[in-house]
């Protein structure tokens, strides 16, 4: 079965910490001269920031869809993991 994994991450960058005025530094993942930060208070575009913890998360997604000993929704029954053994 084929599915689509989509992952969008919105950041709340509204607070002080995340701006610093004047100074402009380079983008640590598009080298884009910035005043933003990220939260260790690095150079960092707010949308580089989202699409790197976008692609991590697709990524660990993607290994959880492909891992076979994740079960899948239909495994479970009323709760509990069926098996092949049945109940116990």
């Amino acid at each position: 079965m084929a599915g689509l994994l989509v992952v969008k991450v919105h950041l709340d960058w509204t607070g002080p910490a995340h701006y610093e005025r004047g100074v402009s530094l380079p983008c640590r993942v598009c080298g884009t001269p910035t005043c933003q930060r990220d939260g260790q208070g690095r150079a960092c575009e707010k949308t580089c920031a989202e699409d790197e913890i976008a692609r991590e998360l697709l990524g660990t997604g993607r290994a959880l869809i492909a891992d076979e000993r994740v079960p899948t929704p239909a495994a479970f029954a009323g709760g509990r993991l069926a098996t092949a053994g049945g109940p116990q």
